[in-house]
């Protein structure tokens, strides 16, 4: 049943709590003046109560940090009702969203919807589900870690992935458990995306930490205790860490929106829904078919802009106004290499690399103070919207 309701009040429901749906929350109700606040209402949908800092799961499965869980009722907009549990379905024609509770099915009235269902593990091949831990999520990062303090001294990690956090993990596993024997299995280069310079570096800090970095060695399948190279050899392990790709939950093409082969919702430069006005889109979930968003990846970085813009479009609807389109640039891609050290490496708006970097201790400084940045940068929203800022995005025919 859905609850009624005064005729005046728009009623927006955010989809998803995690980077995006927060900032997009925040944002929204932080900028509401004080004749707006009666006439709008915000309800969030989320699987659980808490923020989980997904930029910190490879500590929680290496065993350096204990939690990385924030309860949302700390991190929301007062004004925010945070309704815990799974959308099975958006129907914006008929303004509703479905939402399976621990108390049964609820359905969630809705003029607006913000499609901010963020991303999960991608499964990439055989085995992986039943004998890898996936890193993208809080589970397997739990899992992984109760895995390896369980087999102690000498344990065999293996991480498949030689990507930002296949690099993260294998240091920080390596740099909290010193008898480790850890390898890192890259199916490419390590780290494709930074400069040869900026990969050699990490290889040497890597090797540093006695971590075994094997590139060009794609894996095929995971077996009990074993991964399956695609040449056919094996590499034995006790511990099994997946740093591979993400993949999308089905909600948007579950619920007959426009979505891209990867089940993406598919946005316009404003962020607004191709299928739909009524549904605005941000974070992992969603593609910008628009040359203004070509350039963004999955990613934090990507994620906490998105979910502001879509707070802004929402507001140019409230307020009747023309939303603006998207404009996100980025200013560096940095990895941790354990607790004490960090590569930084600054990039163009677009994302491509440039030759400054930093190393070393200040890298890792710098590190913390972003991914602490991550949590109350869209905290202090609530209070000051427009707190969280970022780099204007690269230019093009349509970019702002």
């Amino acid at each position: 049943m859905t609850a009624p309701h005064a005729p005046d009040v728009h009623r927006v429901v955010v989809v998803g709590a995690g980077y995006a749906g927060l900032i997009a929350t925040n944002r929204l109700l932080g900028s509401l003046t004080a004749d707006e606040r009666p006439r709008v209402s915000v309800t969030v949908v989320n699987a659980r109560p808490d923020l989980v800092e997904r930029v910190r799961l490879h500590q929680l499965a290496a065993g350096s940090r204990a939690s990385v869980t924030r309860p949302l009722a700390e991190l929301l907009h007062p004004d925010a009702v945070l309704v815990v549990g799974s959308a099975e379905r958006i129907d914006p024609a008929a303004g509703i969203v479905r939402v399976a509770t621990a108390a049964g099915v609820r359905e969630l009235a809705a003029d607006t919807v913000v499609y901010a269902v963020g991303s999960t593990a991608a499964i990439p091949f055989p085995g992986a589900r039943e004998h890898g831990f996936a890193l993208a999520d809080l589970e397997g990062a739990r899992a992984a870690a109760e895995a390896i303090a369980a087999t102690g001294d000498g344990v065999r990690v293996t991480v498949v992935g030689g990507g930002f956090t296949g690099v993260e993990a294998a240091a920080e596993v390596a740099e909290q458990h010193p008898d480790a024997r850890v390898t890192l299995l890259c199916a490419g280069p390590l780290v494709p995306a930074l400069r040869p310079a900026a990969r050699r570096s990490l290889l040497r800090s890597l090797r540093r930490l006695r971590v075994d970095v094997r590139e060009q060695t794609p894996v095929a399948a995971l077996e009990e205790g074993k991964a399956v190279l695609a040449d056919g050899s094996v590499e034995a392990f006790d511990v099994c860490l997946l740093a591979t790709s993400f993949a999308v939950p089905p909600l948007a093409r579950d619920s007959g929106l426009p979505v891209d082969e990867a089940g993406r919702l598919r946005v316009d430069a404003s962020l607004t829904c191709t299928g739909d006005l009524r549904v605005i889109g941000a974070g992992d979930a969603v593609v910008v078919d628009d040359p203004a968003g070509a350039h963004l990846r999955m990613s934090c970085a990507a994620a906490l802009p998105l979910g502001a813009t879509a707070a802004a479009t929402v507001l140019a609807r409230l307020r009747g106004r023309a939303a603006a389109p998207v404009s996100i640039g980025f200013a560096a891609q940095c990895l941790s290499l354990g607790r004490r050290r960090a590569y930084l490496q600054v990039v163009r708006a677009d994302d491509r690399p440039r030759r400054l970097h930093l190393g070393g201790r200040p890298a890792a400084l710098v590190k913390e103070q972003i991914l602490r940045l991550v949590v109350s940068g869209p905290a202090a929203e609530r209070t000051r919207p427009g707190a969280y800022r970022w780099p204007r995005g690269p230019r093009t025919g349509t970019a702002a």
